[in-house]
């Protein structure tokens, strides 16, 4: 497969997801537990009412206090045709993000297709926890988190995608070569990386601070909201059923995206490069 889809591929992936996340409101709603649509997906949202055309995910966000009874729910009522990836659940897996997927199919892009281990076509799940109110402490968790976040990835066997050419691409290239090697000798593995990762990420869960946070995101600080600014949530299209939205969404897309109801160039048009996808046995 080429690094971007054929329209027919890209269609019956987002169909394929569309599926994933149908199941997961269904369970979510049958256990009143709060998700809500977030990132590039609210804006598929907002301004094309499904996916933004190109893109190739669903990124839904779910706070810390639900999360245990979400993955209770998903292994009884869901577990025979969905799994969830994580490092604790996969010790080659070097992502801070969670993933819901579906049994029986895969969906490597060519940012892991060297990797120990085999997703399939999935939903992301962001996780919010509690961020602190210091200034500095603050800054500290922000950086702490993106930095163990990249530290995990480098921990595995993925491939860094890296958006420059000619000498900086090689630096950039070498200091990760470098960084991996450290990483080796010194033993330290992806599972290592990750329970610190969440160590820093729940650190004032006991405190109720003001905002929260998802740290698997590169820029934490960007979609740092109260729970105030998500409640009560909205419901709005998404393709032929509906989904719920944070009631700030505006305000969040504009700090992620600027000007987000206008489409990017198409240079800009990104996804997750796909390099081989099974859809197992049809449905």
């Amino acid at each position: 497969m080429e690094e971007f889809y054929d329209k027919e591929t890209l269609e019956k992936v987002q169909k394929t997801q569309a599926g994933i996340l149908k199941d997961v409101l269904a369970l979510c709603d049958r256990h009143r537990i709060d998700t809500f649509i977030i990132f590039g997906s609210a804006l598929g949202v907002v301004r094309h009412q499904g996916f933004i055309p190109w893109d190739d995910d669903i990124d839904i966000g779910i706070f810390r206090e639900d999360l245990p009874r979400f993955k209770r729910a998903a292994a009884k009522e869901l577990g025979d045709r969905y799994e969830l990836l994580t490092c604790e659940t996969n010790k080659n897996y070097a992502c801070t993000v969670t993933h819901f997927q579906k049994k029986g199919t895969k969906f490597i892009s060519r940012d892991v297709k060297d990797c120990d281990y085999t997703p399939g076509i999935n939903i992301d799940i962001f996780v919010y926890d509690h961020l602190a109110d210091g200034y500095i402490a603050r800054k500290y968790q922000y950086f702490m988190t993106w930095f163990l976040g990249r530290l995990l990835y480098l921990s595995g066997k993925g491939t860094p995608f890296i958006p420059y050419t000619g000498a900086k691409k090689k630096a950039a290239e070498l200091i990760c070569s470098l960084a991996r090697l450290c990483l080796r000798v010194l033993h330290i593995t992806p599972i290592k990386v990750y329970r610190r990762f969440q160590k820093v990420s729940q650190r004032y869960n006991n405190r109720h601070t003001e905002y929260y946070a998802a740290f698997e995101t590169p820029k934490p600080w960007v979609n740092a909201m109260r729970k105030n600014d998500v409640y009560p949530l909205k419901e709005m299209p998404f393709m032929d059923f509906t989904v719920k939205v944070p009631k700030n969404t505006d305000e969040l897309l504009t700090r992620i995206f600027g000007d987000y109801m206008q489409l990017p160039p198409e240079d800009k048009r990104i996804n997750h490069r796909p390099y081989l996808i099974d859809f197992g046995e049809e449905q």
